[in-house]
Parts: structure tokens; sequence; C-alpha cells
């Protein structure tokens, strides 16, 4: 792997499309959205995750997922956002909690519900008790990465600002 690649983790609602959004509009920095790589990866010509998630199952997205992150994880000089579940493929997992590049924005469930519960995401829509399960599932797997950003105490520019600066690169 590269040792420029960055990655930016979190659970749904955390941020991640946004800082990562961030980072491409203000500094010349490559970026990549691991959820749009798999969908213009997939032949299915489903336009979004949720229609994806919905109609092939979250298995069959996994499966697709891993896949395009194994043909973009090594560009060099890279902010790559996960999806909130990326991290559960282990593989995936691996590649980002040994890279010093891997940035968790971290919040507290209550503020990522906010965020999140008027959505159409798929988990979402399995009522907040269960999404809860998950995010509580989820959390020391995101607790590996080698920096945390308090996404409770920083706005998206702050959080695209912080990564820039640690990086080095902008």
């Amino acid at each position: 792997m590269s040792s420029n690649t960055a990655f930016i983790v979190g659970f749904m609602g955390s941020g991640k499309s946004s800082v990562l959004d961030l980072i491409k509009k203000n500094t010349e920095i490559n970026t990549i959205d691991l959820d749009q790589a798999v969908l213009e990866d997939n032949t299915t010509g489903m336009e979004s995750v949720e229609e994806l998630f919905n109609r092939y199952g979250e298995e069959y997205f996994r499966i697709h997922e891993v896949k395009a992150f194994e043909k973009i994880f090594k560009n060099s000089n890279t902010v790559i956002s996960l999806g909130g579940g990326s991290m559960t493929s282990i593989s995936i997992k691996n590649t980002v909690i040994n890279s010093d590049k891997s940035f968790y924005l971290e919040n507290e469930f209550k503020n990522l519900w906010l965020n999140i519960k008027e959505s159409n995401r798929p988990l979402v829509a399995t009522g907040e008790d269960n999404v809860k399960k998950i995010y509580q599932d989820r959390l020391d797997i995101y607790k590996q990465c080698k920096n945390t950003i308090d996404m409770s105490k920083l706005s998206l520019e702050e959080a695209s600002e912080t990564i820039v600066h640690q990086l080095g690169w902008g």
C-alpha cells in the first residue's frame, strides 16, 4: 500500500462524505468516495448505494465494496472516504488500521441519529434501536484508526482542515 493513501472512517452521518467534499473543494488532493467507486464499478445501473443495497442486499454490496477498495487504495496522495460498514470487511479493516493516515470521525450516537433519521439509508429503516446496536458493534473497529477527530467539537470545515494539516499535503 502506498504510504500516501489516507482513509476517512466513521458511522453513518458522521460527515465522511462532506469532509471529503471539502478536502476536494479546498485542496488539490485527490479524493475518492468508496460508495461512488462501488456504483461506478457496478454494472447493474443502480444510481445510489441505497438502491443497490435494497435490490441486491448487504452481502452483494460488501463483495463489490471490497473489489472497488482493492482497485483504489493504492492511489498515492489520495484521501478515501469509506462507507460506514466498510470496516466490517477484514481486508479493508486491516489495510486501514495499519495506516498512520486513518481518521475516525467520532460522534455520539444521539448526534449521528439526528443526522440520519430522516434519510433513505437502508439500515435507518430498521429502526433506531437496531441502528444503535450496529453503531455499538462497530465502535471498537473504528477506534482502531490511528487518528480520531471529535465531530461533536469541530465543524465539517475544521475537520477537513485538521486532516489536511495532519497529512501535510495541503
